[in-house]
């Protein structure tokens, strides 16, 4: 019994790889861009002056490139020697939005000199989920490439191995992604335990502070690709 039991570990031991957490910081990043959900909420509400019907209709066009998923992932598959490169632009995609809403912030009159401040908020919440959904898709595709086809001594994988393998790639997809949520719950938790309540200029503090924590989210997933290189 104990010796099945170390052979159990061993063999799950051996479907870890490295080649596992180029994706799998991509998919921390795709969990943790909910960080901003609450601010933007507040936002909204607190400084934005649009009709329910507005936001609602939004909402449709900020889910929109979801929907294009598949059609984006065609388009990943026949360039997909420029992976890295379309990481690299999700990733600015998702920063100048973070960007933007930290300029409304931070600088609201000079953003207002430009455009409205609802034009500024409609362009910053239609390019974060344009810029998530083409990572998302890269990330899919990297984590078939992960799987090794040979072992290190030159010998090819069987079968069975890589189907383990690509059980392993997918279970810590998932967990990642679900990691990435609980993680920015937590810390909006510990941001907004009761400074919820208090002034406007410690709320709008508070906000500033959110913003510039997410700007490490796009991070991740360039880290990625530098690590797939590697």
């Amino acid at each position: 019994m104990g010796k099945s039991t170390s052979l159990a570990r061993s063999t799950a031991a051996l479907q870890l790889r490295w080649s596992y957490l180029p994706p799998l910081l991509i998919y921390l990043a795709a969990g943790s861009s909910g960080l901003t959900a609450i601010v933007s909420t507040f936002f909204v509400k607190d400084y934005l002056e649009l009709p329910a019907e507005f936001i609602a209709s939004l909402a449709f066009w900020a889910t929109l490139p979801w929907s294009l998923k598949i059609l984006l992932g065609h388009l990943v598959d026949r360039l997909w020697q420029f992976k890295a490169w379309l990481v690299v632009l999700g990733a600015a995609l998702v920063t100048a939005s973070l960007a933007i809403m930290l300029g409304l912030l931070t600088n609201r009159q000079a953003m207002a000199s430009w455009q409205p401040v609802q034009g500024w908020y409609v362009l910053s919440s239609l390019l974060a989920p344009l810029g998530y959904v083409l990572q998302d898709v890269v990330a899919d595709a990297m984590t078939v490439e992960a799987v090794p086809r040979v072992h290190c001594n030159g010998e090819s994988v069987n079968t069975q191995q890589a189907k383990l393998m690509h059980t392993t790639m997918q279970t810590l997809a998932r967990g990642t992604l679900i990691a990435g949520s609980v993680l920015v719950s937590a810390l909006n938790l510990a941001l907004f335990s009761g400074g919820s309540e208090g002034a406007e200029s410690s709320r709008i503090g508070i906000y500033q502070q959110v913003y510039q924590i997410a700007l490490f989210i796009p991070l991740l997933s360039v880290l990625g690709v530098v690590l797939a290189r590697v």
